[in-house]
C-alpha cells in the first residue's frame, strides 16, 4: 500500500477543489470564464499565481477568511495569468454564486446582500432576480474621470485602425475608474469593430504615457436589439489578449455615456451591454446606476452564472 510505504508523501499532497463558472451569460462557454476554488485559506500566494498561469483562464479566484473575524464577511484574492490584482468584477460575481451553489451563506446572513474583502477594499454583491434567474450585480466605486487621453492617432494604431474610425464620433478617448482605471475608446460601427488588430507594440506607447496599455473599445451600434452598446476589451498587460465580459469596464463605461449624452436618463439609468461575441463567447451584462448633477452614481454591474464544472487539483 503506497500510504503504509510513502506516508509522508501523502501528507504533502494538497487537493484542492475548485468550480470553473461562466460569467455574464446564460449558456455554457460563454462570458468570461473564472477558476474559483472555494477554499484559499491554506494557499500560498505563489502557488495561487502559478495555478492561475496553470489554467489560463482570466481570472483565477480563491476565497479566504476574513481579515476581520466574526464580521460575516469573506475574503477573495484575484489572480490573472501574470499577477494578483486588487479587484476582479467577474471573480466577485462568481464567488458569491459559488457561495450560493455551496449553500454557504450563513443562516443569518443577507438572501440579498454579500460583501468581499478585497485588496482594493470592500465590495458588495446584490442578488436579485429576473425571468426566474438569480441577478449578480456589484456595487462599482463612484467614477473618477481621470482625464482624457489626445494621443488618439496612437489609440488608432494600437487597433490597427485608421484615426478616422475614432474620430468620426466626435468622442474622446478617456480614462475612467469605478474601482479600476479603464481606457476607454469610442468607434463608429460594428464593421470597425471588427476590423480591430492589436498591436502590442503601440500598446506599450500608450502604456509608457498612462501607466497602462489596456483598451476597452465601444460602439453604439449592436447586434442584438436590446444591447445599448457593443464592446471589446483587450487587457494584454494584465495577461488577457481579450476578455469576453468586464464588469469593471463597463460600469467605467456607463459613467462615460451618462457623461457624454450617449443614453437617454430621468432618474436613473438601465443598459444592457454586449461583449464577447467576435471571440465566441457571447456576454449580456446589465447595467445600472443613478443620476445626480449629470453624472451617475450608485453604479452597479451585472448578469447571471452557469456553472461549467467542478474538479480537484492534486498538488504536493
Amino acid at each position: 500500500d503506497v500510504r503504509q510505504q510513502f506516508p509522508e508523501v501523502i501528507r504533502r499532497i494538497m487537493e484542492l477543489e475548485f468550480l470553473l463558472i461562466d460569467d455574464f451569460t446564460d449558456r455554457p462557454f460563454g462570458g468570461s470564464r473564472l477558476y474559483l476554488f472555494p477554499d484559499g485559506k491554506d494557499v500560498p500566494g505563489d502557488m495561487m499565481q502559478n495555478l492561475a498561469m496553470e489554467l489560463g483562464a482570466g481570472e483565477t479566484a480563491f476565497i479566504v477568511p476574513s481579515r476581520n473575524s466574526g464580521s460575516g464577511r469573506s475574503g477573495l484574492r484575484v489572480f490573472t495569468p501574470s499577477a494578483e490584482i486588487p479587484f476582479g468584477g467577474h471573480s466577485v460575481l462568481g464567488a458569491t454564486f459559488a457561495m450560493d451553489h455551496k449553500g454557504r451563506r450563513a443562516a443569518d446572513a443577507s438572501p440579498d446582500h454579500f460583501t468581499w474583502e478585497l485588496e482594493a477594499g470592500q465590495y458588495e454583491v446584490v442578488t436579485s432576480m429576473e425571468e426566474g434567474h438569480s441577478i449578480y450585480s456589484l456595487m462599482l466605486d463612484p467614477p473618477v474621470f481621470m482625464g482624457q487621453y489626445f494621443h488618439r492617432g496612437k489609440v488608432a494604431r494600437t487597433l490597427g485602425l485608421p484615426e478616422d474610425d475614432i474620430a468620426i464620433t466626435g468622442l474622446p478617448c478617456e480614462v475612467i475608474s469605478t474601482g479600476l482605471p479603464f481606457h476607454i475608446v469610442p468607434l463608429a460601427s460594428l464593421e470597425a469593430m471588427e476590423r480591430i488588430i492589436l498591436r502590442h507594440r503601440d500598446a506599450d506607447a500608450i502604456a509608457r504615457d498612462l501607466g497602462f496599455g489596456d483598451l476597452f473599445v465601444f460602439t453604439c451600434e449592436t447586434v442584438n436589439q436590446d444591447a445599448a452598446v457593443h464592446c471589446r476589451m483587450f487587457a494584454p498587460y494584465f495577461g488577457i489578449p481579450e476578455d469576453a465580459a468586464s464588469g469593471a469596464a463597463t460600469g467605467a463605461l456607463v459613467a462615460y455615456l451618462v457623461k457624454h449624452r450617449l443614453v437617454k436618463y430621468s432618474s436613473r439609468v438601465r443598459i444592457i451591454s454586449e461583449q464577447g461575441l467576435e471571440m465566441g463567447r457571447p456576454s449580456r451584462l446589465i447595467a445600472e446606476a443613478g443620476i445626480s448633477g449629470g453624472q451617475a452614481t450608485d453604479i452597479q454591474v451585472g448578469g447571471r452564472c452557469v456553472l461549467v464544472g467542478t474538479g480537484s487539483i492534486n498538488i504536493p
